[in-house]
């Protein structure tokens, strides 16, 4: 997630203190505009719905490890797709100069740490009870 921030801050002081006129014409910009929200909303509504369903089939495995395994690549996954989301936010920026784009990224950002994971969520996406979510919770710290 560092080098969308890092690319985003650093286009957006460019565009901020050098005025210059953007790489696209006026209605192309108005094209990216709506592709890239579209293929962002798009984009984030798949992984949301993929991530759901295949978070249930791994709930419904046998073994805290196994499913936590599981888990981690799959969130690892949705991780790189939002972070992917908010790297396009900065290509939009380049393009268009419109600051529009410098919006998006943030509710690109707020929606990637939305989903950060957190103890408490993992537990509550593996419907974990008992021993193994105070497992989850304290991080093992509970049984040592």
């Amino acid at each position: 997630m560092m080098v969308p921030l890092i690319l985003f801050i650093y286009f957006y002081s460019q565009s901020y203190f050098y005025q210059h006129s953007p790489i696209l014409q006026q209605q192309l910009i108005d094209y990216l505009f709506v592709a890239l929200a579209g293929l962002s909303l798009i984009t984030l509504t798949i992984v949301q719905l993929n991530f759901a369903k295949r978070t249930r089939v791994i709930a419904a495995e046998i073994g805290l490890g196994i499913k936590l395994e599981k888990l981690g690549s799959l969130i690892k996954t949705r991780m790189i797709w939002l972070a992917a989301v908010a790297l396009l936010m900065p290509v939009g920026l380049i393009l268009s100069g419109d600051q529009v784009f410098s919006i998006f990224f943030v509710l690109a950002l707020a929606w990637y740490f939305l989903h950060w994971p957190t103890p408490k969520r993992v537990s509550e996406l593996l419907k974990l009870k008992g021993d193994e979510k105070q497992m989850v919770l304290s991080r093992g710290e509970a049984f040592r």
